[in-house]
């Protein structure tokens, strides 16, 4: 099973995804009149939601536009919306790792990889049933057998994190399945043969948009298994790349590890996307793909003072996310998780759609608020009024502690468009390297821009900004940046925007960098 970012053993991975404790509430007799309070504000006093709908402002982008991301408009080339989706699974038989179909003995059981796949494929297609609260529906196909892909050589997959497979895959699709269409699915699942140990190779990865010539597209969405592959939630959290455009929630760097992030954590706890053990998404991943209705979403960004009931019951018509809008691309989000069987407890979080993918762009708070309590964040005051199983009744105050700033170097990049398919910006490579203890220099290879932008920030708070380049026109090819204001011991992150007129305009192409990592103090 995938524990963030790991692939870890579980001998009963063929468990599907149930409703846990937190799921299923128990019914208590205040619970209808709790979401009958008189002082829950009239949605006529809320927000337009279309506000709280937060500009996504990821930075980085792809040639095509298509990327994954947490906020809106949702990637034209997923099936967000849409009540349904197609897949197709594709078995794979490499010379040292077989798609086997007969039976043979794997410890006390008689099974096979047919076989497992046969069980799994209704656990996988009742967990989106669950997740969805039956909005949404997966249909699953298999490649008949006389059309499994039989392929003369080793896999080769590599099973150390952050190796990409796809280009592996797709030198394999060249040479031996070219006449092969990727047309009439919304993704297609690879599945070598699976292992019944533990291994440090097992693959588990999803691509939005694969570059592929054998589609009207050009293009396929799609999920790689090598090795071990039957646990549901594993395929919930790929196929949730692939079809939904999320995001990894977890962070890629210093796996696991939340000491950087003060009061926050990434949301381990509550969303597949984070850790596939967990067996339901936030409200906020479902609102953006449409398992919730606009009607279950409530909008505030400049009231004073409201009150709202949210409800743990997502199979109800009654709200299920509270979103304040903080900035554009920022949005902050409370909805209510069960906290013991009687009570429920306010789960608060922040969505900076600044932030990149794997870095944490969802950061929850790392406890439930409960009945009595008060929690200031960013500018706002929530208090928990009262509590049942069923729901939670919340006011909410705005004031003026702790507001959220965005730096500056975010709120310059908003101009800035999205690369176009036919880009005219070509960037092939170069270089970030440390020159002195406070001191960098960049160095790419990129033609057809006539001005850039290069700021740093810190790797763990994208609001530290270390360096900023400003706006410079320099159509120099190769270009050198020189970099100055570092900090030793620590982790940088740094953003180069090329643009293709002067003064950052025109498209613009982005370049992200973390070569700058744990800089030394001498030099």
């Amino acid at each position: 099973m995938k524990l963030g970012s790991k692939l870890i053993w579980n001998k009963v991975s063929k468990t599907p995804i149930v409703k846990s404790n937190e799921d299923v509430p128990n019914i208590s007799s205040s619970a209808g009149l709790l979401k009958q309070d008189r002082r829950i504000t009239n949605v006529k006093n809320l927000s337009n939601l279309d506000i709280c709908k937060t500009t996504d402002k990821t930075p980085e982008s792809t040639p095509d536009g298509q990327l994954m991301r947490n906020g809106f408009p949702r990637p034209s080339l997923s099936v967000n919306g849409k009540a349904s989706a197609k897949i197709l699974v594709i078995p794979m038989s490499f010379e040292d790792l077989k798609f086997k179909s007969v039976l043979e003995q794997r410890g006390q059981l008689f099974t096979s990889d047919a076989k497992n796949l046969e069980e799994l494929i209704p656990l996988v297609k009742q967990s989106f049933r669950d997740l969805s609260s039956n909005r949404f529906e997966l249909e699953i196909d298999v490649l008949p057998k006389n059309q499994w892909w039989d392929i003369n050589e080793p896999h080769n997959f590599s099973g150390v994190w952050g190796v990409p497979a796809f280009p592996r895959l797709n030198e394999i699709i060249k040479k031996y399945k070219s006449d092969f269409r990727f047309d009439g699915y919304d993704s297609f699942v690879f599945l070598t043969g699976s292992w019944f140990a533990a291994t440090d190779g097992s693959v588990a990865q999803a691509t939005f948009r694969e570059k592929v010539k054998n589609s009207i597209s050009g293009t396929y969405n799609g999920v790689l298994f090598g090795g071990s592959w039957t646990n549901s939630a594993l395929w919930v959290h790929e196929l949730g790349h692939s079809l939904f455009g999320f995001e990894d929630l977890y962070l890629f760097k210093n796996q696991g590890s939340n000491s950087n992030l003060g009061d926050f954590s990434v949301p381990m706890l509550w969303d597949l996307m984070a850790n596939s053990t967990r067996g339901r998404f936030l409200n906020w991943n479902k609102f953006l793909i449409g398992w919730l209705k606009d009607s279950e979403v409530r909008c505030i960004s400049n009231q004073d003072t409201s009150f709202h009931y949210l409800s743990t019951n997502s199979g109800s018509s009654d709200a299920q996310l509270l979103t304040i809008n903080l900035q554009e691309g920022v949005t902050l989000a409370a909805e209510a998780r069960l906290l013991s069987k009687d009570k429920s407890g306010l789960l608060l979080y922040l969505i900076n759609t600044y932030v990149s993918h794997g870095d944490g762009p969802i950061l929850t708070f790392n406890k439930l608020f409960s009945q009595g309590e008060i929690k200031n964040l960013f500018g706002w005051e929530f208090s928990v009024l009262d509590s049942t199983s069923e729901g939670l009744l919340l006011q909410v105050k705005k004031t003026d502690i702790d507001k959220f700033v965005v730096p500056e170097s975010q709120k310059q990049s908003q101009s800035s468009s999205t690369p176009t398919p036919n880009s005219i910006i070509t960037f092939k490579g170069g270089n970030i390297e440390q020159t002195g203890k406070s001191t960098g220099r960049a160095n790419w290879q990129v033609s057809g821009h006539k001005s850039y932008r290069l700021y740093v920030t810190a790797l763990d708070d994208f609001q530290k900004v270390y360096f900023e380049s400003g706006f410079v026109n320099d159509s120099s090819n190769p270009l050198v940046i020189e970099i100055s204001g570092l900090v030793c011991q620590k982790d940088l992150r740094t953003i180069t925007e090329f643009y293709s007129e002067q003064n950052g305009k025109g498209e613009r192409f982005v370049v992200e960098n973390r070569q700058l990592t744990n800089l030394a103090c001498t030099g």
